[in-house]
């Protein structure tokens, strides 16, 4: 049976899963590379998030391997979020 934490984070996956589609699709409509970029940060969000619960399926795996996986999940996230927003799009003719 799933506690409230683990309900909490399988609902945070799901979420960001959807918001890494929706990215996606906004750049097939749009080409803008930051949403590209965003929906990349976005699925590794829901990457980590899933690390933090794997213990529950693989408890061999270290809490320090686990710890160290997730802040290098973390500084990835907040880079790729910082590179989308300082990202220049360029004007395209057409």
């Amino acid at each position: 049976m799933l506690d409230m934490e683990q309900i909490l984070s399988l609902g945070i996956v799901m979420f960001s899963l959807l918001l890494t589609g929706a990215a996606i699709i906004a750049y097939q409509r749009t080409k803008l590379r930051k949403f590209l970029i965003v929906s990349l940060a976005f699925l590794l969000y829901a990457l980590k998030e899933f690390v933090e619960q794997i213990d529950i399926v693989f408890p061999e795996i270290e809490g320090g391997t686990i710890d160290l996986m997730v802040n290098l999940l973390e500084f990835l996230i907040i880079s790729l979020f910082f590179i989308a927003v300082a990202v220049k799009e360029s004007k395209r003719h057409g």
